[in-house]
C-alpha cells in the first residue's frame, strides 16, 4: 500500500500539503492541488483514506485505521515489521497507514490532528526517533492506544516491545572470540541502539579478558563516507582486526562495498557478523552470519497488544492504566553462516600460518644444496601411517634440497626412551632436529638441551614444558580449529539429516593445546549451529584404553544416545568395540584422522559416519620447508597449521588418495562396493 510520503514525493510537495489537499483543511494553490491529484491518480493502489476523501464516485468506505510512524527510513528492521504488520492486519478489520516522520514537527502535528479528528485512526504504532521529539511533542496527549517499538521512552507510559540487542551483541562477540578472534572491530550507526550493542560487545571482551581497543570502535557513523573513513583506519596496517561486528544494517552495505573495492576477502582476511534480518544474507557470497530479531513474534505481540488496548479503550500516558502497561523484551538469535571463520592457534596463541609462507626461491634452493646439511627425526611412534606420511613429506623436500637424514628414532610412546634417544641424536650434531614429544613434562629437560645447542629444532604438534617460541624454529600441526569445526559440522549435519536428537561427547582430558582447541571448536559449532541437539553428557579420558569402559558406562546411563563425538580415531575404535559388545551398533560416531581401520569401518557402512582427516604428507612438507628457511636464518612463523579435509562415505576413496598419495587398496575398494548403501557412488 502506498503511503502519504510516496504521494508527496511523486508530487514534489510536503506531506502536510498532501494532507491539506486530501482533507481540504487549508488553502493550497491550484498548481500544487493538481500535482497531488495527479500523483494520486497514477498510484496503482492509493491508500484507502485517500480514496475516501478524493474519489466522490466511490462508495463511502467504513474502515478503521492503525497509524504506524517510522522514525528511520533506512532501517531494514522497521520496514520488515511494517510490511508484516500490514499483512497481518488484513483479516482484523483494520488497515495500516504508514508515515515516515520528518524533522518538521509542526507540520507533522497538524497532519496528525487531521488524521485523528475523524475517529477512524484507532491505534498508533511508533518507532521513536532518536531524541523522542515525536512522542513528546506529538503523541503525548493522544486519546487512542499507542504501542512503542524498539526501546522504552522515558516519561511516556505505553506498552513497549523491543529486543535484547545487548545480548545479541554479546552473543556475536562471544561467537567470534570462541573462533579465536581477539582483535574485533565494532561499527555502529544508531545513537539510540548502538549504546546497548556496544555494551554487549564490551561485556564479552571483559568476560574473556581481552583488552578493549578504542581504535577498533566506531559507534556513531551516520554517513556512508563516515563508514568508509572508519574502515580506512581499521583495515590498514598489521594490527587490523581479524573480525568485525556491523552493529546496524546501514553499516553492512558500505562494509561489503569497501572490502570488495580493496580486495579484502571475507572471511579469510576478516570475519563479519551483521545485525539484521535480511532476505539476501544467506544468498550472499559468503553467506552472512547475522544477529536476527524474530519479526514474526515481534509483529504478533504488537498486534495482539494493540487490539487488546483498543478493545478496552486503554490509551497511552493515563496514570489509571499505568499498572497494565508492560515492556516485553524479546531475545535475539545468532544465525551462523560462512562469513565468520575460526582462527587456528598455536601453543602460545599464535595465529596459524599456512605453507604458502614457506616458498623457496631457486637461489635459496641452490644455497641450501651448497651447505650439505644433515637432519635427524625423533618420532613418538612411527608405526602409524600418519607418521610414515610425515616422514615421506619431509624426505621428498629434503631429497630435493640435498639435506641428508642421518637418523630416525621411534620412542614407542615411552618418554624415558625418547629422552635417551634425543640425547643420542644431539650428540650426532645434526643441523636440524625434527621431533614430536611423547610427553610435554617428562621430555622437557632433553628438549631444553637441544634448544640450548646450535641445532635448529622443529616441533610437531606440541611444545615441551618450559620452551618458548624463541627456543625452537616452529611448531607444525594441523589447524586444530578447522579440525574441530569439521567434526562439529559432521555430527550436526548427520544428526539433522537422520532426525536424531541426543548425543554424547568423549573428549581428551589431557592439557594439550591441540586437542583442547579441536574439542572446543567442535562443541562451539554444535551448540551454536545445531541448538536443537541435546547433549546427554561429556566424558573425558587420558589414555585411549580408558574409553572402552567409559563408553559402556556412558551408554548405560544414557541409553537414548544416538551419536558420539570422539576426539580421534584411536579412542573411537575402543568405543566401537564396547558398543559392538553391547549390541549398540546403531550409534553414529564422528571422529578424526583417517587410517586403515576407520576407513574400512566407514566403507562397510559401520558406525563411523564422518571424520576430519589430517594431511600428514603436507605437514611433513611444511616441516621440511620451515627447517630449510631456518638454516638460511630467515624468519619462520612460530606456528604452521595445515588445513584438514572432511571425509564421508561419499568421498572416502577420493579422500584416501588425497591423504595417502596412492590409490586405495583393493580390499578397501571391495568393501566399499559390497556396501549396499553406497554402490551408487561415482567413485
Amino acid at each position: 500500500m502506498a503511503t502519504i510520503n510516496d504521494i508527496a514525493k511523486m508530487a514534489g510537495v510536503s506531506t502536510s500539503t498532501v494532507s491539506h489537499v486530501v482533507n481540504k483543511t487549508r488553502y493550497v494553490s491550484p498548481e500544487k492541488v493538481e500535482k497531488v491529484e495527479k500523483a494520486i491518480r497514477e498510484l496503482d493502489t492509493p491508500p484507502n483514506f485517500v480514496l475516501k476523501k478524493t474519489l466522490p464516485h466511490m462508495p463511502e468506505i467504513k474502515e478503521k485505521y492503525i497509524l504506524m510512524l517510522i522514525a528511520d527510513k533506512k532501517s531494514n528492521f522497521q520496514r520488515r515489521v511494517e510490511q508484516q504488520i500490514d499483512e497481518s492486519l488484513k483479516d482484523t478489520g483494520y488497515s495500516l497507514i504508514t508515515i515516515e516522520c520528518n524533522s518538521d514537527i509542526s507540520s507533522m502535528k497538524n497532519f496528525f490532528d487531521v488524521l485523528l479528528e475523524g475517529n477512524t485512526v484507532t491505534g498508533i504504532i511508533v518507532f521513536p526517533d532518536e531524541k523522542d521529539i515525536l512522542i513528546q511533542r506529538v503523541l503525548l496527549d493522544v486519546k487512542i492506544p499507542v504501542i512503542v517499538l524498539g526501546r522504552e521512552v522515558r516519561d511516556f507510559m505505553a506498552d513497549t516491545i523491543c529486543t535484547d540487542t545487548l545480548d545479541g551483541a554479546y552473543k556475536a562477540t562471544k561467537h567470534l572470540i570462541n573462533k579465536g578472534h581477539e582483535r574485533i572491530g565494532f561499527l555502529g550507526r544508531s545513537k539510540e541502539r548502538s549504546p546497548q550493542r556496544l555494551e554487549g560487545f564490551k561485556k564479552a571482551l571483559q568476560e574473556y579478558h581481552i583488552p578493549e581497543v578504542s581504535g577498533y570502535i566506531y559507534p556513531h557513523l551516520q554517513k556512508e563516507q563516515d563508514i568508509f573513513e572508519a574502515l580506512d583506519e581499521l583495515l590498514s596496517g598489521e594490527q587490523m582486526p581479524t573480525a568485525l561486528i556491523a552493529a546496524n544494517y546501514a553499516v553492512v552495505i558500505p562494509f561489503l562495498k569497501y572490502i570488495d573495492a580493496h580486495n579484502i576477502t571475507c572471511p579469510t582476511d576478516i570475519s563479519v557478523v551483521c545485525f539484521g534480518s535480511f532476505d539476501w544474507a544467506p544468498l550472499h557470497t559468503p553467506a552472512l552470519t547475522t544477529v536476527e530479531q524474530d519479526t514474526e513474534q515481534y509483529v504478533k505481540l504488537t498486534i495482539e497488544t494493540l487490539l487488546q488496548r483498543i478493545a478496552n479503550k486503554e490509551y497511552a500516558n493515563v496514570s489509571a492504566y499505568k499498572n497494565v502497561y508492560r515492556t516485553v523484551t524479546l531475545p535475539t538469535k545468532l544465525v551462523v553462516r560462512s562469513s565468520t571463520c575460526g582462527i587456528g592457534r598455536g601453543p602460545f596463541g599464535e595465529k596459524a600460518s599456512s605453507m604458502s609462507e614457506l616458498v623457496l626461491s631457486e637461489a635459496e634452493i641452490q644455497n641450501i644444496r651448497y651447505k650439505k646439511l644433515t637432519a635427524a627425526i625423533s618420532f613418538h611412534y612411527a608405526g602409524k601411517a600418519w607418521m610414515e606420511l610425515h616422514q615421506k613429506g619431509i624426505r621428498d623436500i629434503f631429497d630435493n634440497l640435498g639435506i641428508s637424514v642421518i637418523a630416525i628414532t621411534d620412542a614407542h610412546f615411552d618418554p624415558q626412551l625418547q629422552c635417551r634417544q634425543l640425547d643420542s641424536l644431539r650428540m650426532l650434531e645434526p643441523d636440524i632436529l625434527i621431533a614430536i614429544p611423547t610427553d610435554n613434562k617428562l621430555t622437557a629437560d632433553a628438549f631444553r638441551k637441544i634448544a640450548d645447542s646450535e641445532i635448529k629444532l622443529i616441533l610437531i604438534t606440541n611444545v615441551p614444558d618450559g620452551l618458548q617460541p624463541e627456543d625452537y624454529v616452529t611448531c607444525v600441526s594441523i589447524n586444530e580449529h578447522s579440525h574441530g569445526q569439521n567434526m562439529g559440522h559432521g555430527l550436526g549435519e548427520y544428526m539433522y539429516q537422520h532426525n536424531m536428537k541426543n548425543y554424547g561427547l568423549i573428549v581428551h582430558g589431557a592439557d594439550f593445546y591441540a586437542t583442547m582447541q579441536r574439542d572446543n571448536a567442535a562443541k562451539q559449532v554444535i551448540s551454536e549451529e545445531y541448538p536443537v541437539l541435546h547433549l546427554c553428557e561429556e566424558i573425558r579420558f587420558e589414555k585411549e584404553d580408558e574409553v572402552y569402559k567409559k563408553t559402556k558406562d556412558l551408554i548405560k546411563r544414557y541409553p537414548e544416545i544416538e551419536a558420539l563425538y570422539i576426539s580421534w580415531d584411536g579412542p573411537a575404535m575402543e568405543a566401537i568395540a564396547a558398543l559392538t559388545e553391547m549390541g549398540r551398533t546403531d550409534i553414529a560416531i564422528v571422529t578424526s584422522d583417517l587410517d586403515y581401520a576407520d576407513a574400512m569401518n566407514m566403507a562397510k557402512g559401520g558406525m563411523i559416519k564422518v571424520l576430519s582427516a589430517q594431511c600428514p604428507y603436507e605437514q611433513g612438507q611444511a616441516i621440511a620447508l620451515a627447517a630449510a628457511k631456518s638454516v638460511l636464518n630467515e624468519k619462520v612463523p612460530s606456528f604452521i597449521g595445515i588445513e584438514p579435509i572432511s571425509v564421508t562415505p561419499d568421498n572416502l576413496l577420493k579422500s584416501w588418495k588425497k591423504v595417502f598419495k596412492e590409490e586405495p587398496g583393493q580390499e578397501l575398494v571391495q568393501a566399499f562396493k559390497e556396501n549396499p548403501n553406497y554402490v551408487s557412488t561415482k567413485e
